[in-house]
């Protein structure tokens, strides 16, 4: 009897201590820790971010299930006020030709978020605009808008550039970093390449330090100057155009972007995008587009747009895949964009090269059940220091 009263006094003893020196609740759930309440609930990890910090993206996913109709669209919102925040395109190499896995393009610029970028010519040269830090790598061809970042704003443009030679003579009318395939003049930069691919008797003027040092007949491909560029004329009629240039004149390459508003000038990037979806919150797809022919399909799209509130928006449709999502036409991924409060967007490439990766992750489902190679990406990632 005696050994029961013992036993029963330290489980009193023992209950006492627990309650007056054991954790309080409100505690518990302060740290971050719920009591059981009846409720499953999930709870969001905590952030790591400091109060005063911004995310660096923000994703969501957009589900539709109807009666023969699937959708699964993937949406990355950017606030370009962050000063964390770096958006800018990339090609597939330092030089202008080729192509490369996204993941590939992720892993080399160490970024957070990569996106497919537009279109491309078979040789993985890029299909239209391209300039940043103040140097052209491909000129506007006037036909499809282009994408202008310019400190914390982004806007879309269709713009037309002018390049042009000046110096001890001024130089007009070339094709600029375009592949030789015709007679012409053309101007090459050491973004294009070390060698200016030419296959065919050809005459040079070799421009290295903004002075040119001589010219020289050349039949097979002739290097670029990497501290200068390279002028090559096709055919004798272009050879003549270039005869008054000497050994010791001081020439260099100069650009001017336009607009129906005026010059663009100042931006930070460029980059040529495909057919206008949205100006003004207005749809304005059209019916056939050249590089991806005919817009009244559902297929894979890829889309980048502006927000009222000046958000930039990049959309990644999945679709070619019955069961999980049928994909877009043209004016049915207007439609969407507008009740995101889309009012400005373009398209990108679309269909098997629609792809999205978030931390190394491939987070869509690309129609090809694989990733296709591509010439051109954007990435998202934190400034360096």
């Amino acid at each position: 009897m005696k050994n029961k009263w013992i036993i029963l006094f330290f489980i009193i003893l023992s209950v006492s201590i627990l309650w007056i020196f054991g954790p309080d609740a409100d505690e518990n759930t302060a740290d971050g820790h719920l009591s059981f309440n009846g409720q499953n609930t999930a709870v969001p990890a905590p952030s790591s971010l400091a109060p005063s910090e911004k995310p660096l993206y923000n994703y969501f996913k957009v589900e539709e299930h109807e009666s023969g109709f699937d959708l699964i669209m993937h949406v990355i919102e950017l606030d370009l006020s962050n000063p964390l925040l770096e958006i800018r395109p990339v090609s597939s190499h330092t030089t202008l030709f080729g192509y490369e896995y996204l993941s590939k393009i992720n892993e080399k610029w160490d970024a957070r978020v990569s996106i497919n970028g537009g279109f491309s010519h078979t040789d993985g040269l890029l299909g239209g605009m391209y300039a940043i830090e103040n140097e052209l790598y491909v000129p506007a061809t006037g036909m499809y808008p282009v994408l202008f970042k310019e400190n914390d704003k982004v806007f879309i443009k269709d713009a037309s550039t002018r390049v042009w030679i000046e110096g001890s003579v001024k130089l007009e009318n070339f094709h600029f970093n375009k592949y030789p395939d015709r007679e012409g003049l053309y101007v090459f930069t050491p973004a294009y390449g070390s060698q200016n691919r030419v296959r065919q008797p050809h005459l040079n003027i070799v421009v290295s330090g903004g002075e040119v040092r001589g010219s020289l007949i050349s039949h097979d491909s002739c290097e670029i100057p990497r501290d200068g560029f390279l002028i090559s004329a096709i055919g004798e009629n272009y050879k003549k155009k270039l005869k008054d240039i000497e050994a010791g004149m001081n020439l260099k390459i100069v650009f001017e972007t336009n607009s129906d508003s005026g010059k663009i000038a100042g931006f930070d990037w460029a980059y040529e995008c495909g057919s206008w979806i949205l100006k003004d919150g207005e749809t304005v797809v059209p019916d056939f587009d050249t590089w991806v022919g005919t817009l009244n399909v559902r297929t894979p799209r890829t889309a980048v747009g502006l927000k009222d509130d000046g958000k930039m928006v990049f959309v990644v449709a999945d679709g070619r895949q019955k069961g999980l999502s049928d994909g877009l036409t043209g004016r049915e991924l207007a439609e969407r964009l507008q009740k995101m409060d889309v009012k400005d967007a373009v398209f990108l490439d679309g269909g098997a090269s629609s792809e999205l990766i978030i931390d190394g992750e491939i987070i869509n489902s690309p129609s090809a059940g694989r990733e296709r190679m591509l010439a051109s990406a954007f990435i998202i990632r934190e400034k360096t220091q």
